[in-house]
């Protein structure tokens, strides 16, 4: 079939080829007058279009087949071109119009009952979120796609949607999940034996190992990378690969294996049009020239990808080129190119967050109109059974009658009567089940939101970790189980016996060290990345059983449940050594290293039976944080164990547990050289 052959063409890359059978089709179809097949041509240009991210022209196309489709009976197939257009609509970042689209082809998708393209939908609806930063409305949509492919079988689908949550966990600076889904996806890849996804899941990969600075398993991926799209004979992805080759090659100071890559990609960009890879391609050709400070040579790439990014209406890339090159002009001198620059690229900035905020709104508002849409649909259902219910009892009831009079014997009569309130019953029952299951359903839709508004009134939007709100709710009932716990064992336990099962807890204030110096240099999207990261970095250290709080700012708290006193030191020497030893990868692809600084408190401490323990606890875990911040940072300071008779003595401050340390009267311990305090606190 032609359609067949246009779609292996654009596979392999040749789009030259697909191209031209597509006019073939659509010139066949033309003369047959055939309005379907019409309709099928155009939306095979306009895939073709959008391969070469040439989305304008692909627009025009898939309009024309949508409104051919719009007319005929094929609703799947007028379904597969809404979502064809919505897909390319997100491709321009015109996210409102995108959404729109898509949750239309998800209803005509439903009513059709089609789930293979419900999944697929919703798919393209969560890459759509993603772009948009609503990543838990994003997750939502990709799990709901999860399972659909689980119940229909796809598996052969499960691993597109698995590289998806890859993608996006990268995106939220979770690496270790990503790398985790990256990896299965890739396995499930290669049980499917599919080429091109395979060598897709590679190439992620390669770029995921490179950001993490493990090279050699880089190297590894992005080989394979290359033989697979070699083999299906994919140009652009041929060359997409070449990028990450290059990217490694730069980062391993291979700068001239990486300009020679660059420099072909950047050609053969061009002649084929892949306008998007040569925008990337510039950006990456420049970082290389300045890197070796070969400031100049870097200007024409620049200056290229910026006019090429402009061209093709991608502001969040000529954002990233404008900064690149107020940072060479600056180095040559040119202070006044590099404010035009400069300005340019704020208003790109601006301009990005105003829209994605539009757009995030927007979003809200298709998926309630989508919400109401189905509502009435529900309604409408329900009103045709009811009418159906009702015609059916008035058919029943004037058989009966006519049976009874026909009869006129008192027998016919009572049966009659008996056949007819045997029917009320039964639509009374079936009114009854149908009432309860609605009623049922509501009050599971009333629960799950409650749960849903819970969890968001508990968590820290930006990380992902509990809030201040959710430990103070938490926190009373767990020192006094922790102070049962531990007199339950330890009054009842044998003189010099070994408690197997750890009955203290430890509270830990950590801080990011000159956090503000990061935001004022780097920016806050910078800072904000930094803080997402910080979760996976305090779960390589820490268990999910244990809080995980961000308590303001750069600032996070940790109880550690259930574990000795004696632990504590060294699981504050873990997260110490966990932050400074992993780079974090910033929104720009750059990466940069963090040290922090921890302050612990272990409990049950003999503070008294009245006293409020957590504002102690909290006051005396900070106080410790001070001495680890003036013993010049990046490193810890715990408390041990504080005499419950300096415990009236509270508000504590720095100076009165630096006495109360040259005195023997607490254990502290700390990483420091010499352990300083501050002047005051």
């Amino acid at each position: 079939m032609l359609l067949d052959s246009i779609k292996q063409a654009r596979q392999q890359g040749d789009l030259s080829r697909a191209d031209q059978l597509a006019q073939q089709y659509l010139q066949k179809a033309s003369v047959s007058g055939d309005t379907t097949e019409q309709a099928l041509a155009y939306q095979a240009l306009g895939q073709n279009a959008m391969e070469r991210n040439e989305h304008k022209q692909a627009q025009q196309w898939l309009i024309q087949a949508v409104q051919l489709l719009e007319h005929t009976e094929q609703p799947l197939l007028f379904g597969r071109a809404l979502r064809l257009l919505g897909m390319n609509y997100r491709y321009q970042d015109d996210h409102k119009q995108a959404l729109a689209l898509l949750y239309r082809a998800l209803q005509l998708f439903q009513l059709l009952g089609d789930q293979a393209e419900i999944a697929a939908t919703q798919g393209s609806i969560g890459t759509a979120l993603d772009r948009l930063g609503l990543y838990e409305a994003a997750l939502q949509a990709y799990q709901q796609q999860l399972d659909l492919y689980y119940q229909l079988g796809a598996q052969d689908k499960i691993a597109s949607v698995i590289f998806n949550l890859g993608s996006l966990n990268r995106n939220l600076g979770e690496q270790a999940q990503a790398l985790q889904y990256f990896l299965q996806a890739l396995a499930l890849d290669e049980a499917s034996g599919d080429v091109r996804d395979m060598a897709y899941s590679h190439n992620k990969l390669a770029y995921l190992y490179a950001d993490l600075g493990e090279f050699a398993k880089a190297s590894e991926h992005v080989t394979k990378a290359l033989q697979g799209f070699a083999q299906v004979g994919a140009a652009r992805d041929l060359d997409w690969a070449r990028s990450v080759a290059a990217k490694l090659a730069m980062e391993q100071e291979e700068y001239t294996k990486a300009s020679q890559l660059l420099d072909g990609i950047i050609e053969r960009a061009r002649k084929g049009q892949y306008h998007s890879l040569l925008v990337d391609a510039c950006l990456l050709a420049a970082e290389v020239a300045v890197r070796q400070q070969q400031d100049a040579q870097a200007l024409p790439y620049l200056i290229e990808g910026i006019a090429e990014a402009k061209r093709q209406h991608l502001p969040a890339d000529e954002a990233l080129l404008l900064k690149l090159q107020v940072q060479v002009y600056l180095r040559l001198g040119q202070s006044a190119a590099a404010l035009i620059a400069l300005q340019r690229q704020k208003q790109l900035e601006d301009d990005i967050f105003n829209h994605k905020r539009a757009a995030a709104i927007a979003a809200l508002q298709a998926q309630t109109e989508y919400s109401r849409q189905q509502h009435q649909l529900l309604v409408l259902q329900k009103d045709q059974a009811l009418s159906q219910a009702m015609l059916e009892r008035r058919q029943a009831e004037r058989r009966y009658l006519i049976a009874g009079v026909a009869a006129l014997a008192l027998l016919m009569f009572s049966l009659y009567r008996r056949l007819v309130q045997r029917q009320q019953n039964r639509l009374l029952e079936r009114e009854v089940s149908a009432r309860t299951l609605e009623l049922q359903q509501k009050n599971q839709q009333l629960q799950d939101a409650y749960v849903q508004l819970e969890q968001i009134s508990l968590t820290d939007q930006l990380t992902g970790l509990s809030n201040r709100h959710f430990l103070e709710q938490q926190i009373d009932a767990e020192l006094l189980q922790c102070r049962r716990r531990w007199q339950d064992r330890h009054l009842a336990m044998p003189a010099g016996a070994v408690d197997v099962e750890p009955a203290e807890l430890a509270v830990f204030i950590v801080d990011l060290d000159h956090f503000k110096q990061l935001n004022d240099r780097y920016g806050h999207p910078a800072g904000d990345a930094v803080l997402q990261q910080m979760k996976a970095r305090l779960l390589q250290v820490f268990r999910q059983s244990d809080y995980l709080v961000r308590w303001g700012g750069e600032e996070f708290v940790v109880v550690a449940r259930q574990i000795r006193r004696e632990d504590a030191a060294s699981l504050a020497e873990r997260l110490v050594q966990q932050v400074r030893s992993s780079a974090f990868v910033l929104p720009d692809g750059n990466t940069l290293r963090v040290s922090c600084s921890v302050g612990y408190v272990c409990y049950p401490q003999l503070l008294g039976e009245s006293a409020q323990h957590w504002p102690l606890l909290l006051q005396l875990a900070d106080l410790c944080l001070y001495g680890a911040k003036a013993s010049g940072r990046d490193g810890w300071v715990g408390l041990a164990q504080l005499d419950g008779s300096l415990a009236c003595q509270a508000p504590f401050n720095c100076s009165l547990l630096q006495h109360w340390q040259q005195q023997g009267q607490l254990q502290l311990q700390h990483s420091a050289r010499q352990l300083c305090w501050p002047a005051t606190s």
